[in-house]
């Protein structure tokens, strides 16, 4: 097994040449069910994880978990910090440690709807990147560049990916 900054590389690259001889290898569907628990408090299901959220005490919620905004911030750091690992270790660039910090500006009046001139999703999202590594910066500028790049979920948030929301059948309500 060769691993590369805790990265199976061997595993990587099987992965990336299946999906070169036959792309249907790469398309995935990720799923997750979410559980109301009253209030503003949710527990979403993703594989064997339970991952909570809630909303601070100040706007309604009970402080139970990470709000869903604090999560989206949480799924992008994360991601990058993912793409720059891996992409350090494609390029055998060995990686002591990575830390992301992440801010979201957010007007909650879009979300009460108190405007319409106010959008209920991040205005602005800062991501700042310390890393240590056996490399020059030149080439940490590089690996930061390209796992901004190759993140999902920087794709996800800067693209355009439809959202369709409907009601399941068999919950058409009860009137």
């Amino acid at each position: 097994m060769m691993m590369r900054n805790g990265v199976d590389m061997e595993r990587v690259n099987a992965r990336v040449e299946a999906m070169r001889k036959d792309p249907a290898e790469g398309r995935k569907t990720l799923s997750g069910i979410t559980s109301w628990n009253g209030g503003a408090h949710s527990t979403t299901i993703v594989r064997n994880f339970a991952i909570p959220a809630d909303e601070p005490g100040a706007i309604g919620g009970t402080n139970r978990g990470p709000s869903p905004m604090e999560l989206v911030l949480t799924a992008l750091s994360a991601c990058i910090a993912i793409s720059i690992a891996y992409s350090a270790a494609e390029d055998e660039v060995e990686v002591h440690s990575i830390e992301i910090d992440v801010e979201g500006d957010l007007d909650l009046r879009g979300l009460f709807e108190i405007t319409d001139d106010v959008r209920p999703g991040f205005e602005e999202v800062r991501v700042t990147v310390r890393m240590e590594a056996d490399a020059p910066r030149e080439k940490l500028e590089e690996l930061v560049d390209h796992g901004y790049r190759r993140s999902p979920v920087v794709d996800s948030l800067e693209g355009k990916v439809p959202v369709r929301v409907c009601l399941a059948q068999e919950d058409a309500g009860t009137a």
